[in-house]
């Protein structure tokens, strides 16, 4: 994995330092159908992969396109071969059941629409609808894609440049009815019934805890530090985590030093008290006024200008997110039913918001860099599935590097890669005034490579993204690809035995004779009158038919069946040891098997539970109840009673 950061770090490198000159006529020429239908691949994924870059719309994609690989440079995320775009719109509060829409989302229903497959209203995670804000909805199926994944026994992970219990992440790993609510603190002034005391699910970090997922990555440790009760002192959900299993990590070296994860084994990573630092210090977009009145400022200061550049952030021990995206790969991909994995940039979403021009290309083309781990880990690992999309549209518009937007917008000028200037536009905030920018409700991209990555494809609902996480059924492809070579012709057949002749017909009935003439008239001692003719025979009978073909002989008796071959030597009995683990789990050694063999777990005849051993020759089962109790491990042909509890 060290080898995929490395290559893309030096490509991006030689990238930004090349001053590239646009050939006339640039792009692609041959022909891709052939291509794309190569890739489509119906089959179900083992692993899937869902990146987010949060705010990222087209025209982001194309500001960061633009500025770091220049005009006719291409990103990461460009070689995704599906593509469609993602209607994004969610429901505002009321009585229901039917909702009027919300054309401009934030960041919480918009998740919860990929990560359950239906819509609510803002502000609220994986939880339905209700009249207010402060009412509660339901959390009656709203199951998201990595509870489903983690249920299915597969490695579940969550990774973001955000607080892990902001929005985006916190969708598919949370239940609340509003976003505020991450730590305990909050949740006992703004989401009261929910608290854990009031008998619901508890905060966002409470929530992350009990999910159990294997991994999260990220910033919000001050949501952790907060103490469970109201009293100081006390512990704190950080606590609560490592009784949970969770080894709690917070710098970039402690996450390189952790090669696997072992059984039971979880990791809450997290780096910094909020949102983690930004690949790019910031150039904030300033109106043309505040350009004019400050002109003794220097560019950075004053929204850029034609050779201005972005510089690199201190971020300190913090990993970056294609650092933190490659670790959670290395640790995921061991286990033998594969994984889901979330992984979003944030800032380019907060960035934006503050019309921070460098802060969102950077995070941009950091979360490009991730993407280039992602798409090297398919290449070695087929079977996965990467969906790159972002939860709604943002604000910034790429505009004409002399035009200047209407008075009171802000702008920013920076050079390109191309050595050419850029001007970006935030129209609908004033950072001179600290009103943040908007979303806005264009739709949003939606690409996809790997195994069902053709279902996305056109303009698709957000609720869709859901059904290919999880996997749909496999679909049968139409008009396979190009026929193979003809195989040779068979041999012919033997002839069947001759039919016998068929019998000569009749023969036909012989004509009669004509009438005899009549007697001539005697002369008187004349000479004696001329013999009457014969008459002309008549016609031939009709020929008969031919006889009907014989029948073929009957086939010869199949030869005597040869001799048994000799027995094959005994296999190896496989000896089987299970512990149980928290709750219903139980973990399985097995020796002398086969990666990929399956242990079953069996009481009174019945098979209660099972597991595939992986390759270190473990199998991880879990049972309908309690593990304690007498059971039969079977293995093959292998029997071994084991005891649990």
């Amino acid at each position: 994995m060290k080898s995929r950061l490395l290559s893309i770090a030096g490509a991006a490198f030689l990238a930004v330092l090349a001053v590239a000159a646009v050939a006339i006529g640039a792009g692609r020429s041959d022909d891709q159908s052939a291509a794309l239908a190569e890739k489509i691949d119906p089959a179900k994924p083992k692993n899937v992969i869902l990146m987010v870059g949060d705010g990222m719309g087209e025209s982001e994609i194309t500001l960061g396109r633009y500025y770091g690989k220049g005009a006719a440079g291409r990103l990461n995320m460009d070689d995704l071969p599906f593509r469609g775009s993602s209607i994004h719109y969610v429901l505002n509060y009321g009585p229901g059941p039917n909702y009027r829409p919300n054309y401009t989302g934030d960041s919480a229903p918009t998740a919860t629409a990929w990560s359950t497959g239906k819509r609510t209203t803002d502000a609220r995670l994986s939880q339905g609808p209700s009249a207010d804000p402060f009412i509660p909805g339901s959390n009656a199926g709203f199951r998201t894609f990595l509870e489903i994944a983690r249920d299915r026994g597969k490695a579940t992970g969550n990774v973001s440049t955000a607080d892990i219990t902001d929005a985006t992440p916190a969708a598919p790993s949370s239940h609340i009815s509003l976003r505020p609510c991450q730590g305990p603190n909050d949740t006992r002034t703004i989401c009261p019934t929910e608290t854990k005391a009031a008998g619901g699910l508890g905060s966002i970090a409470e929530q992350q805890v009990d999910e159990q997922f294997d991994l999260y990555l990220g910033g919000g440790r001050n949501q952790y530090t907060e103490t469970l009760a109201p009293a100081a002192g006390g512990p704190n959900v950080l606590d609560y985590a490592g009784q949970n299993g969770y080894d709690v990590i917070g710098t970039k070296a402690e996450l390189a030093g952790i090669d696997e994860l072992e059984e039971g084994q979880k990791v809450l990573g997290l780096f910094t008290g909020g949102n983690m630092a930004t690949e790019f210090a910031s150039l904030i977009a300033r109106s043309d006024k505040f350009q004019t009145d400050n002109a003794a400022l220097p560019p950075a200061q004053r929204g850029g200008s034609e050779t201005t550049r972005c510089q690199p952030n201190n971020r300190g021990t913090q990993p970056t997110l294609a650092e933190m995206t490659s670790k959670a790969l290395d640790l995921l991909e061991d286990d033998p039913d594969g994984f889901a994995l979330q992984v979003e940039g944030a800032s380019i979403d907060k960035r934006d918001h503050a019309a921070d021009a460098c802060g969102q290309i950077g995070e941009l083309l950091g979360f490009d860099e991730a993407m280039g781990v992602v798409l090297e880990f398919q290449r070695e690992h087929p079977d996965t599935l990467i969906i790159m999309t972002a939860d709604h549209a943002h604000t910034s518009e790429i505009i004409n590097s002399d035009a200047k937007p209407a008075t009171g917008a802000s702008y920013a000028t920076l050079q390109t890669v191309d050595g050419a200037p850029i001007r970006v536009a935030y129209t609908t905030g004033d950072p001179e005034t600290g009103r943040d920018q908007s979303h806005t409700g264009a739709e949003v991209p939606v690409w996809a490579s790997g195994p069902q990555a053709a279902n996305i494809q056109g303009t698709i609902d957000q609720t869709d993204i859901f059904d290919v996480l999880i996997g749909k059924t496999p679909s049968r492809i139409p008009g396979a690809g190009i026929p193979g070579p003809q195989g040779p012709a068979g041999e012919d057949g033997e002839d069947g035995t001759p039919g016998q002749d068929g019998q000569d017909g009749a023969p036909g009935t012989p004509g009669q004779n004509g009438a005899p003439g009549a007697p001539g008239t005697p002369g008187q001692n004349g000479a004696p009158g001329t013999p009457g003719q014969n008459g002309a025979p008549g016609a031939p009978g009709t020929a008969g038919k031919d006889g009907a073909a014989g029948k073929d002989g009957a086939p010869g008796k199949d030869g005597a069946q040869g001799p048994a071959g000799p027995a094959g030597a005994p296999g190896k009995s496989s000896v089987v040891t299970c512990v149980p683990k928290k709750g219903n789990k139980v973990v399985c050694t097995v020796r002398d098997a086969a990666a990929g063999a399956r242990v079953r777990l069996v009481r009174n005849g019945r098979t209660v539970a099972s597991g595939v051993v992986d390759r270190k020759g473990r199998a991880v089962l879990r049972l309908p109840a309690e593990a304690a109790g007498s059971y039969q491990a079977v293995i093959g042909r292998s029997h071994t009673r084991v005891s649990i509890g």
